[in-house]
């Protein structure tokens, strides 16, 4: 209880408390005594005078305490906290609590995991909040999930949504929980606002180098008109050293698009974090189903990695998950790694020929012809279409999946303008050049300033003559992307022993900055990426993305004009993998979180009540229509929690499952904590503040609240005693009586 300087003298009617004293001995002046001799029958007894005295004691406490609260009352005490706070306490507050919903916080070497302590923590912080406090709830992923949009009074439902949280999954970044905390709590409407962060103190979550963002928050919480107080509760528990951990990396595939018979490669990096130098068991699994016949035994260094192929040939079209996980450790979050793939018949491939001669054996596809779509195959992996460039038409490129342009001298605006719708909606394009090409007319058309499908530009045709080096090879070395690896010196076959004579240098396109072309459009292509070299040094095979589709553009002809690779036996697969590479940009299965799920076509996918979807956290959901008419797809738009998606028809009698993957960054393996001076650096200029209990918060929260002052309760003192006073009188006047003293 606490008073102001000038309500001290208000204090001063204290003195007050004499008055009660003195009446009390007034009337309690001696009188003369006549003894009669029937006074002995009237006399009291001592029993009965001590009662009288006890209630005249207390009459006169009672009118002592009346005056005091009185006084008391008029100084205008005030209190906040304590013994005081529940009754005492007129402003309500709005809280954020943030959970760190990583899968870090899933780590089962204690008691129970850090986020089952998180949901419990906030339960108790329920109880302790006041009924016109209001809450909002916020689950921090990859993406930060607001659980509840609008602060609310209503416990239930936040009880409800604690009690609905998926399990631990994925990163987090708590300077984005915090900034969307900060800016969510803007909307509330008491003067008193709290963020409570619930986390493992990983440190990769908080970023503390991250500059950018935390300053970002800074300006968010100094922009608000009533800047929230920051708490951190490290709900792990504290460890001498960095925990020992295994962890599977993300996927890599040589392919997300396949055809049954045809062999693909999976491959994952498992690392060690801490430890010592151990071996352990790596497995390997479709749709759930462990083939144990391609585990293998997989030797780690500390702190170290190793990697792991596997190889496998689907026999059926369908949807597949594929899995690569390691035996039960004590963070499991980071045990599996899963990737989804699309088994197809033939891929539908446009093949438009340059120079189409009526001895097929002559034209610049007929190599390619042979090597895609053999005459003798019944059932080939690539359905090739032959047509020339004039036929090149939107109707020819309805329903195919990969155009290659073979030595094609010229196009039309309307030819370019429909492939670049094709691509930007996710087909492939193949850019073979030759001899007949007209090189200053494609980098004027199809180059445009950076921004158009040619991934480099066209400089001179060089020869295999203009170097000493001898024969003229592609570089294995160079061959890194996922579906070039198996071209390299120790794992290809010929590849690289294909001989070049001649070839066109290739100058990577630069995008230009003043460019006139529409922001759009410039958006639609990316950097350009050079995935094989000659061992003189040019690029071989470029790479760009294009709206959702990506341009392949080589250094030669794919015919045996300009070199031996026609003659290769790497030849056919070299062509399948560009096919397949291409063809996979349309899957859509492998995404990161945010990116919606798209459905191409699923049998018994009538309308969004004809497909549900599964989600990793085992909820069940209606598909979402996407777009309008003709072009409208199917699929589901909440994808941020990271793990495996189902889609199905609802219909049980339609057995077809579509499987996708929304991928999570693996870093989050690493346990390494936020250092006592980092955290020092978190807590500078009070912007947050570590506690480790409870009640550190419940009493920091008192000390942020508005002075309550306590007149009101006095006031309701003195009329209690007032009452009590008044009852305390008539019982003694009642008694008859007056009090004799003792002779």
């Amino acid at each position: 209880m606490t008073f102001g300087f000038l309500n001290l003298l208000m204090l001063g009617g204290l003195a007050g408390i004499a008055l009660p004293v003195m009446v009390h001995l007034i009337s309690r002046r001696k009188y003369d005594v006549v003894s009669w001799g029937a006074m002995q029958f009237l006399e009291l007894g001592r029993r009965t005078r001590r009662r009288f005295r006890l209630e005249e004691l207390l009459l006169l406490l009672l009118r002592i305490g009346l005056i005091c609260l009185l006084a008391l009352a008029l100084a205008r005490p005030w209190a906040k906290g304590g013994m005081f706070r529940n009754l005492t306490r007129s402003t309500p507050r709005d809280v954020a609590v943030v959970i760190d919903g990583s899968y870090s916080m899933g780590w089962e070497g204690m008691a129970v995991t850090p986020h089952a302590a998180a949901v419990q923590w906030t339960f108790e912080l329920l109880e302790e909040l006041g009924g016109g406090d209001t809450v909002t709830l916020l689950d921090a992923r990859d993406n930060v999930r607001t659980l509840i949009e609008r602060p609310t009074t209503d416990f239930r439902l936040v009880r409800e949504n604690l009690d609905a949280l998926p399990s631990p999954s994925g990163t987090s970044s708590v300077v984005a929980a915090l900034t969307k905390a900060a800016q969510l709590l803007t909307t509330g409407e008491h003067l008193d606002r709290d963020i409570i962060l619930l986390t493992d103190a990983q440190r990769l979550s908080w970023s503390p180098e991250d500059e950018r963002s935390w300053k970002q928050f800074d300006e968010t919480v100094q922009q608000s008109q009533i800047p929230p107080r920051v708490w951190a509760v490290d709900i792990a528990e504290q460890e001498a050293n960095t925990p020992v951990n295994f962890s599977v990396d993300r996927l890599q595939l040589s392919r997300e698009l396949t055809v049954p018979g045809f062999p693909m490669r999976i491959e994952a990096k498992v690392r060690q974090w801490g430890g010592t130098s151990t071996r352990r068991e790596v497995h390997f699994a479709i749709n759930g189903q462990r083939r144990s016949e391609k585990s293998i035994m997989l030797s780690l260094p500390p702190n170290g990695e190793g990697n792991v192929v596997f190889e496998h040939r689907f026999d059926t079209v369908g949807s597949y998950v594929v899995s690569v996980s390691l035996d039960a450790d004590n963070l499991p979050g980071d045990n599996r790694a899963d990737a989804a793939i699309v088994v197809e018949e033939g891929i539908p491939v446009l093949l438009v020929d340059g120079h189409l001669h009526r001895d097929r054996t002559q034209s610049e596809t007929f190599f390619l012809q042979a090597a895609l779509t053999p005459a003798r195959s019944d059932s080939p992996w690539v359905a090739a279409t032959v047509i020339n460039a004039a036929e090149l038409t939107e109707a020819s490129l309805e329903q195919q999946r990969v155009v290659f342009l073979a030595n094609v001298s010229q196009l039309t605006d309307s030819q370019i303008e429909q492939l670049e719708t094709f691509v930007s909606r996710g087909g492939g394009l193949v850019i073979a050049p030759g001899d007949r090409i007209d090189s200053s007319w494609i980098n004027e058309k199809l180059l445009t300033d950076g921004h158009g499908l040619l991934p480099a530009r066209f400089d001179v045709i060089k020869h295999e003559r203009d170097y000493d080096l001898g024969d003229v090879n592609i570089e294995s070395n160079s061959l890194e992307a996922s579906w070039l690896t198996r071209f390299r010196r120790e794992n290809g076959v010929d590849f690289i022993e294909a001989r070049f004579a001649h070839w066109w240098r290739l100058e990577p396109a630069v995008a230009s900055v003043s460019s006139e072309k529409e922001p759009d459009a410039e958006a639609a292509s990316g950097s350009t990426n050079i995935v094989a070299r000659l061992d003189a040094g040019d690029p071989f095979l470029v790479t760009r993305p294009f709206g959702e589709g990506t341009v392949v553009q080589l250094a030669t002809a794919l015919d045996s004009d300009w070199s031996t690779l026609p003659a290769k036996n790497d030849f056919v697969p070299f062509l399948h993998e560009i096919v397949f590479h291409l063809a996979s940009r349309t899957s859509g299965r492998n995404v990161e979180p945010g990116m919606p799920l798209v459905l191409n076509d699923l049998v018994g996918a009538k309308n969004s009540e004809s497909i549900e979807f599964n989600t990793p956290d085992g909820r069940t959901v209606p598909a979402e229509a996407f777009g309008i008419g003709p072009e409208a797809k199917l699929g589901h738009s909440d994808t941020s929690l990271p793990g495996v998606y189902r889609a199905q028809p609802t219909d049980a009698g339609v057995r077809m499952t579509e499987y996708f993957v929304v991928h999570s960054d693996r870093a989050e393996s690493d346990l390494t904590r936020l250092s006592p001076p980092e955290q020092q650096r978190m807590t500078g200029n009070d912007r947050i503040q570590f506690v480790t209990s409870l009640a550190d918060i419940v009493a920091g929260m008192a000390e942020d609240e508005a002075p309550s002052e306590l007149w009101r309760l006095l006031l309701l003192g003195v009329l209690l005693l007032l009452v009590a006073e008044v009852l305390m009188t008539r019982r003694l006047v009642q008694g008859g009586h007056e009090a004799v003293e003792e002779t």
